[in-house]
């Protein structure tokens, strides 16, 4: 790790160890105290942000892949709370049981409403509900009939999914 020096015309200098311009010491960021002989950090502050931007990417692609499905549990559980919770209340319990999980409460209204996560064996008296159910059948397959049904296909996956959403149906997580 060069240390800062002064060049010919007597300015304070030093050279980043990952581009290796020699630049003056106001283009490196301070090191803490005891770390380097100079004080400084030994990259300048264009490789350090280039580093950091770099570091932000993969920890945010990371956190994208890191996406948490709701259960059929976790669905039964937010759907026992419907009557004695609100959904702020819901959502804010569900954090706490499930510690590693995290949902916003309009998740839980989406669940309750019967928008995601809807179980088939539900009648719905109400007309407005039905065609809601309706609508969403009509472009939707929801994961876990698909996971039911997989238990009696003789075949490879994709040919299962490739049968499953033949008609024009997405996928519903």
């Amino acid at each position: 790790m060069p240390a800062a020096f002064r060049n010919d015309e007597g300015d304070l200098v030093k050279e980043c160890t990952k581009c290796k311009q020699v630049q003056p010491v106001a283009e490196y960021y301070n090191h803490t105290p005891g770390h380097s002989r100079d004080g400084y950090k030994p990259r300048c502050r264009t490789c350090t942000s280039a580093q950091l931007r770099e570091q932000n990417a993969l920890r945010a692609k990371k956190r994208k892949q890191k996406s948490h499905k709701l259960t059929p549990r976790h669905v039964e559980w937010i759907r026992e709370r419907q009557s004695h919770m609100s959904t702020r209340e819901t959502a804010r319990e569900f954090s706490n049981v499930f510690f590693d999980m995290k949902i916003n409460a309009s998740t839980v209204s989406r669940v309750w409403n019967n928008l995601i996560h809807s179980d088939p064996g539900i009648n719905t008296s109400n007309e407005a509900e039905r065609s809601k159910r309706s609508y969403l059948g009509e472009k939707h397959l929801s994961i876990y009939d698909i996971i039911e049904g997989a238990s009696e296909f003789s075949g490879s996956l994709e040919e299962y999914l490739e049968e499953a959403t033949a008609d024009g149906k997405k996928i519903k997580f």
